[in-house]
C-alpha cells in the first residue's frame, strides 16, 4: 500500500497519509456530500479514528483499497476513490467506490478515478465484474457509473440502505476497451 497505485492524466490515487484523514472527515461532514454516502454523522468521529487502521487492512487482506485521490498539478486532496470487498444479497463484490468533496464536483475527477479503478480491477484482479452502489437520489454518481461503463443491475439493501446496484462485466469492458 506504500505510495502511489494509480496515476491518470490529472490524479494521484495514493496511501493516504494521516493529514488525509483529518481533511477526508471535514469533507464528510460536509451535509451535501454525507447526505450521498449514508449513515449517521453523530457516528463520524469513532469512524474516523479508526479509519487509517481499517483501510490498511482491507488493503492488507484483498490486496486493493480506498487510496487518497489528490491533483497532480497542486496536491490537492480532492477525497477518495479506490476498490472494497462488499457483501451485497449475500454475495461478495467488488466496488468501484468514489466521493469525492463538492467543491470538486462537475469537473470530471470522479470519473477519472472510477475508470482507472476500473481498468485496475480488471488487468489485477480475477473478478467476473465490478459494481458501485449508489443511493437512488444521488444522481451524480449515477452518471458516473453509466460513464464508467455500468448499467443498473438491481436494487439491494446494503447497510440498512436501499442502493442501486450498477455493474460493468469484464466482458463489457473488453467490448469498450476495444471498441
Amino acid at each position: 500500500m506504500e505510495g502511489v497505485a494509480i496515476e491518470t492524466e490529472r490524479l494521484l490515487l495514493r496511501t493516504p497519509a494521516e493529514a488525509d484523514f483529518v481533511e477526508l472527515q471535514r469533507m464528510h461532514a460536509d451535509p451535501l456530500m454525507h447526505r450521498y454516502l449514508g449513515g449517521p454523522a453523530t457516528a463520524e468521529d469513532e469512524y474516523w479514528r479508526g479509519a487509517r487502521e481499517r483501510w490498511a487492512a482491507h488493503h492488507r487482506e484483498h490486496g486493493f483499497g480506498l487510496w487518497a485521490t489528490v491533483r497532480k498539478d497542486d496536491g490537492r486532496l480532492l477525497g477518495r476513490v479506490g476498490l472494497l470487498s462488499q457483501e451485497v444479497d449475500g454475495e461478495r463484490h467488488v466496488e468501484v467506490a468514489y466521493a469525492l468533496s463538492p467543491e470538486f464536483w462537475g469537473r470530471g475527477y470522479a470519473l477519472e478515478a472510477a475508470r482507472a479503478c476500473r481498468d485496475w480491477a480488471f488487468h489485477t484482479l480475477d473478478v467476473p465484474h465490478l459494481v458501485s452502489l449508489i443511493l437512488p437520489a444521488n444522481e451524480r454518481s449515477i452518471r458516473v457509473a453509466e460513464r464508467n461503463g455500468m448499467t443498473f443491475w438491481k436494487e439491494a439493501d446494503f447497510k440498512e440502505y436501499r442502493v442501486r446496484v450498477y455493474r460493468i462485466t469484464r466482458a463489457e469492458w473488453q467490448a469498450l476497451a476495444t471498441g
